[in-house]
């Protein structure tokens, strides 16, 4: 199998497109550790899954350096790498122009989006670097290019995901470290469907597209990726 061997760290694991991205590299043959705040969500993705023996799950808040540090420094310990890192954890709020923005509405946007990238690639990177061979792979947005109005917290987060993605692509190269990061249009997913009744889904992207593109993106092939952004928007433009 095309990961076999390999270790993936997932951030979000167990949310939509997190727990599609530890399905697909389950099934390519990775070790999968998936971390996310709560357990209860890790144990019910495990017991979707069957409990595979080759998923791991370690409750982590994403936002508090030490339990990264920890998260991170674990995984090396019990199963070495990691060889991967996926930042999925994110979140989206909108609907308000930056004079009606709170500033905890900002601040929000900014330690989702983009302190929890900035977090574990800080320290996933040097052992990576060590190892001679990486992957990190980010979650930004189409939003993070289109920059459209009443979302400027969201936009600005995930504008900085991409360049916090380039400036990571200049310090590795030539590492055998690569750094990549994805722009997802709209997601297919039950939420997004209930908050978007009349729009038509066939047009979004769907996690497992995702997940499959973030499957070749963290493979032995695809060091040549390192600083590169992915655009997946399905039929939207």
């Amino acid at each position: 199998m095309a990961l076999e061997g390999r270790v993936a760290l997932v951030t979000g694991g167990a949310g939509y497109l997190g727990s599609a991205v530890t399905k697909r590299l389950l099934a390519d043959g990775a070790r999968v550790v998936a971390c996310e705040r709560s357990q209860e969500r890790l144990d019910a993705l495990a017991e979707e899954l069957g409990a595979p023996e080759a998923l791991s799950t370690i409750a982590c808040d994403v936002l508090v350096e030490d339990e990264v540090r920890q998260t991170v420094a674990r995984v090396h310990d019990e199963h070495g790498g990691p060889d991967a890192l996926l930042n999925i954890v994110g979140g989206f709020a909108g609907g308000t122009t930056v004079a009606e923005t709170e500033l905890a509405m900002w601040e929000r946007m900014m330690a989702l989006n983009l302190t929890s990238v900035f977090l574990c690639a800080k320290h996933a990177l040097p052992l990576m670097l060590d190892a001679g061979f990486g992957r990190i792979v980010n979650i930004s947005s189409k939003a993070a290019e289109d920059l459209p109005a009443k979302r400027a917290a969201y936009a600005v987060s995930k504008a900085g995901v991409l360049s916090l993605t380039a400036c990571m692509a200049k310090e590795v190269a030539a590492t055998g470290v690569a750094c990549a990061a994805i722009l997802p249009s709209i997601i297919d997913t039950p939420a997004t469907r209930e908050t978007r009744p009349k729009a038509d889904p066939a047009r979004w992207v769907t996690p497992e597209r995702i997940a499959d593109v973030i499957a070749w993106l963290i493979g032995e092939d695809a060091g040549a990726i390192n600083g590169s952004v992915l655009r997946l928007y399905g039929e939207l433009i």
